[in-house]
């Protein structure tokens, strides 16, 4: 009987995939009782053909499908799921060997509840950090924006509760904490689980990382728009200083250039260039509707 499906959206990541694959075959849990289900978003680089050539040791359920991003590959891995928990990882995030079962113990301890394991990641080529602070405790209740599925289980029927992921975000990031504050409004707790762990290898160039800022930018946006609230708006960092800060630096192009040339070498500028290409792509998205 399937316990667990965990689930994995993949696009020309041949290499990294194989890797997390063969890292979810190697589980301490019984191999029968979890399975893979894994949405390849028509991948052009051989991702079928290797994964032709593995040796699953637990179901290994492979779909292909038109490309229509990452929220519509999750929901229809969603629907597919066999498993009455849901784990969510991501295809360049190889796990640890106890990863399903330190999960899987966590929501028999405690039913309708998410967990949120700790991932070691690479997030720009020169710095490695946690995606969730190290101060938390095991078990903890912790807030809902924390509901980052590169590392987070949920029992399925939570899922489809509450709507599934919103499939109008179509750039990069914010979707999965819009449903994690969905879940939130719910009564749906989220809990700490650092005994659950994977390691992100997906380092990011500088000037990678600020066209991912403004990405988040355009998703903040649909956020809002289904959300609109002050509660909302702030967290998003919508908020009056900020628009009008990005707006004063916009209006002086020296200001912005003098800003480039002192990013690389400082935290502050870097943090200010950042923000910038965030609230450039909200802006935009948001004067669109």
């Amino acid at each position: 009987m399937i316990e667990a499906s965990v689930i994995i959206g993949a696009y020309n990541q041949k290499e990294i995939l194989k890797r997390t694959l063969e890292s979810l075959f190697n589980q301490t849990y019984p191999a029968d009782k979890y399975e893979i289900v894994l949405i390849d978003s028509m991948s052009s680089d051989g991702t079928d053909a290797m994964i032709e050539q593995l040796k699953p040791t637990c179901r290994l359920n492979y779909l292909r499908q038109e490309n229509q991003g990452k929220v519509v590959a999750r929901n229809r891995a969603i629907r597919e799921a066999k498993g009455a928990v849901i784990i969510f990882t991501d295809a360049d995030i190889p796990v640890e060997k106890n990863w399903v079962a330190e999960h899987l113990k966590a929501q028999q301890k405690y039913p309708d509840t998410a967990f949120a394991g700790q991932t070691i990641r690479l997030r720009r080529e020169d710095l490695t950090d946690t995606e969730l602070p190290t101060r938390f405790k095991p078990f903890q209740k912790i807030n809902w924006s924390y509901f980052l599925t590169g590392n987070l289980s949920i029992p399925k029927e939570l899922i489809i509760k509450a709507g599934l992921f919103d499939e109008n975000f179509k750039e990069y990031g914010w979707e999965d904490i819009e449903l994690g504050y969905r879940l939130h409004k719910m009564g749906i707790p989220l809990r700490f689980l650092p005994s659950a762990l994977n390691h992100h290898l997906h380092p990011v160039t500088k000037e990678g990382f600020l066209n991912i800022m403004y990405k988040m930018g355009k998703s903040a946006a649909v956020f809002y728009h289904r959300h609109p609230n002050l509660q909302i708006k702030l967290y998003l960092g919508l908020n009056p200083l900020a628009l009008a800060v990005h707006s004063f630096i916009r209006k002086h192009q020296w200001l912005l250039s003098y800003i480039e040339k002192k990013a690389p070498t400082s935290n502050f500028f870097r943090y200010l260039l950042e923000q910038y290409y965030y609230l450039t792509g909200a802006k935009e998205a948001l004067a669109n509707d």
